[in-house]
């Protein structure tokens, strides 16, 4: 295929080129839109992914938490020229597939299929961001959908356990609760009709928007069609303002009891800077997250497999997870172990935090540091195998800070980023005193009448 040729020839491309091996065709529109333009091979098919630059950390107002992701649902209900049925047959029609995700950040919808269908589709989106309509009953439905939502989701212990220490983690700022939002607030939503049309209104601006279209597509017909489509949206986004919370400065620790059976988890997290601020912050992330916490590192190896000459002990774990990513302020890294049964929670938390101390002592293994740089470069490249991948990469990263050009600048970072870097950047964020940490546990709802 042509998209894995490109891939091949932009891996033997020098380290200061671009990583991102497409030309990419940005058009701001007056209205403050967004249209980038990603043409790949002629495969005869396209993504496109909206991203609007509004997630749970706009999530400002107390008891309000839950919105962003509230309106991913609604997005999808249709408007009075398209209702949710019509549209639904409209997108079988032309073949094409659509979905949406919300993060802390952003809002993303996508959509892919045969490249014949964009004309059509540009003016199904446009009605739908310009002209959403849906009853107070409508609402009240999809309200009680989240609920069902959150009760799947946090069903999950893990989910559970991240949710407790996003809470524990942030004094005030908005990572402090999760996408899906507080369990309280997703209960009275059904009684926030009126306030759901201002968040759509303040938020779902066309300055707050960037479309990207990638695959079998000319670039001048889709910029003429987003013209015609969408010009005519007017409005502007409203600022959100929030501080960042800095490193904490003690440990903070709950045990979070669990009613069904279920093996010990283990999640801990620090406060790392703005990954969008500076792209090299972002390229000193994903360095702890493959160096330290990748399942090739000595870390995990130890913890689950009890290699002797890594760690020196008996296996503790299961299965070790780390899920940072890039965030507009100062965000939560995260991690999460899955206990054995028998384990110590001290002695797994002793482990972490030794190899992390290792590397703000500056052990770092040259060998393994290059190698994670090289890993994260091509991974990346080699991932870029579809139009759908390709505009679902470029969304992911660009999110946060809605500029596309994101994936250039953290990789370039990433390539000059040294062990020092690493070094200083772990030994400021990283320390004990600087963790949150939730111990989740197997504990019996004691039954009615029984005493303890």
């Amino acid at each position: 295929m042509l998209l894995s040729t490109l891939c091949v020839l932009a891996l033997l491309q020098p380290a200061a080129a671009p990583t991102f091996p497409w030309e990419r065709h940005e058009l701001r529109l007056d209205n403050g839109l967004r249209v980038v333009v990603v043409p790949t091979d002629k495969s005869g098919f396209f993504a496109m992914y909206e991203v609007v630059g509004t997630g749970s950390r706009d999530e400002v107002e107390p008891g309000r938490s839950g919105f962003a992701h509230f309106f991913e649902h609604m997005m999808f209900r249709g408007t009075k020229q398209f209702p949710a049925d019509a549209r639904t047959a409209l997108l079988a029609k032309l073949g094409v597939d659509e979905g949406g995700y919300t993060t802390d950040d952003f809002t993303a919808y996508h959509l892919q299929g045969p490249s014949t269908a964009l004309p059509e589709l540009f003016a199904l989106e446009a009605d739908r961001y310009m002209h959403l309509e849906y009853s107070e009953d409508d609402f009240k439905t999809e309200s009680r959908a989240v609920l069902g939502e959150y009760n799947k989701n946090f069903a999950n212990p893990d989910q559970k356990a991240f949710e407790v220490l996003s809470n524990l983690a942030f004094d005030a700022h908005t990572y402090k609760h999760t996408t899906m939002g507080f369990l309280k607030d997703i209960q009275a939503m059904p009684e926030a009709f009126a306030y759901s049309r201002s968040f759509f209104d303040r938020y779902y601006r066309p300055d707050n928007v960037m479309i990207l279209v990638v695959g079998d597509v000319d670039v001048a017909a889709v910029q003429a069609r987003a013209k015609e489509t969408f010009g005519a949206w007017q409005g502007k986004r409203a600022p959100t303002v929030l501080k960042d919370e800095a490193p904490l400065s003690k440990e903070r620790r709950v045990l979070e009891n669990w009613a069904n059976p279920t093996q010990p988890r283990l999640h801990v997290g620090w406060r790392v800077p703005s990954s969008t601020s500076d792209a090299k912050q972002a390229a000193l992330g994903l360095l702890v997250q493959h160096y330290v916490f990748s399942d090739s590192s000595d870390l995990v190896k130890g913890l689950v497999l009890g290699d002797p000459t890594t760690d020196k002990g008996k296996p503790l774990a299961e299965k070790v997870s780390c899920w940072w990513d890039l965030h507009k302020d100062a965000s939560l890294f995260p991690i999460a172990v899955r206990m054995k049964d028998d384990a110590v929670t001290d002695e797994v938390l002793a482990r972490v935090q030794g190899h992390l101390d290792a590397v703000a002592a500056g052990r770092i293994n040259d060998r393994r540091f290059a190698d994670v740089k090289s890993y994260l470069r091509y991974s990346l490249l080699m991932g870029l195998t579809s139009p759908d991948k390709i505009a679902g990469t470029l969304a992911w990263l660009s999110g946060p800070s809605m500029d596309v050009g994101a994936v250039d600048a953290v990789y370039a970072a990433l390539q000059t980023t040294t062990p020092k870097d690493l070094q200083a950047f772990v030994k400021k964020h990283f320390g004990a005193s600087q963790r949150a940490i939730v111990e989740l546990r197997h504990q019996p709802t004691p039954a009615a009448g029984s005493s303890k």
